[in-house]
């Protein structure tokens, strides 16, 4: 099969300013994977380095905004990596993330990292699937 990147507006460009070799999106078949999404704001390709709650919203959000960009959705995610900078902030990382999938969650991996030198302390990474048509 053959993989396309999404170019995904104001994401895209703000995941190569962090000069990481790496894609927003790419769709292969019937199926999305995201990179680790950072917290970006997509309103204007900033970084969200607020609390903690504050970039969980903006990682969440520019997910969904990727993957409505693609023509899926949050509700067509099969499997999630959450990666945190800091292992105590993963209580409010559940809360807020819950708030995004009521219930219906998808498979997921929560990973405590090292610090990196990044503007931000979490990335979600996803793999969904297009919807049926």
């Amino acid at each position: 099969m053959k993989r396309e990147i999404i170019e995904v507006p104001l994401v895209s460009a703000a995941i190569r300013s962090l000069g990481v070799p790496t894609s927003a999106l790419v769709r292969c078949g019937e199926l999305l994977y995201s990179c680790g999404m950072p917290p970006i704001d997509v309103n204007t390709g900033a970084f969200v380095s607020g609390s903690m709650e504050e970039q969980t919203h903006a990682s969440l959000n520019a997910l969904r905004y990727s993957l409505i960009f693609a023509g899926s959705d949050l509700d067509h995610i099969l499997k999630t990596t959450v990666y945190v900078t800091d292992p105590d902030a993963m209580k409010i990382v559940n809360e807020v993330y819950a708030s995004y999938f009521k219930g219906d969650n998808p498979a997921r991996t929560s990973l405590a990292i090292k610090p990196w030198r990044m503007p931000f302390g979490i990335e979600i990474e996803a793999i969904a699937v297009m919807p049926s048509v």
